[in-house]
């Protein structure tokens, strides 16, 4: 029995969510998220995804202080994100590494690039694990 890694994706522009739910979810079983409030709720009823694929700019929670709120948990601080982002300004990529990423991908953005992103950050996830 093969059961997938589950991954979850916070993005709010809807056609790129499904569009990631279906290309990734032919790998992964996907979980989709709208806001990080959503996101943040989702997690918080014990769901833990191997990895985290985010949007920068959202509606309600954005990205930047949803992964501020998983980097100080307990709980959720070692999980890997992905930010996939039109944002080009600098300081916010800055601000985003400071808190801690594991990649960067700029919108639009190749959708087997994320993928072998993802199953890197998989990989090295497993092999550093003891």
């Amino acid at each position: 029995m093969n059961i997938k890694e589950q991954i979850l994706i916070v993005e709010d522009h809807s056609p790129l969510r499904i569009i990631m739910d279906n290309f990734l979810g032919k790998t992964f079983k996907v979980k989709t998220a709208s806001n990080g409030y959503e996101a943040l709720a989702w997690i918080n009823e014990g769901n833990i995804p191997e990895v985290i694929v985010l949007d920068i700019n959202m509606p309600n929670l954005g990205g930047i202080d949803f992964l501020s709120n998983i980097r100080v948990s307990g709980f959720f601080q070692d999980i890997p994100v992905v930010i996939v982002s039109g944002e080009e300004k600098g300081k916010i990529i800055e601000k985003c590494l400071e808190i801690g990423i594991n990649g960067y991908m700029k919108k639009p953005f190749n959708p087997n690039v994320l993928l072998l992103k993802i199953l890197t950050i998989l990989k090295n996830k497993k092999t550093i694990k003891v």
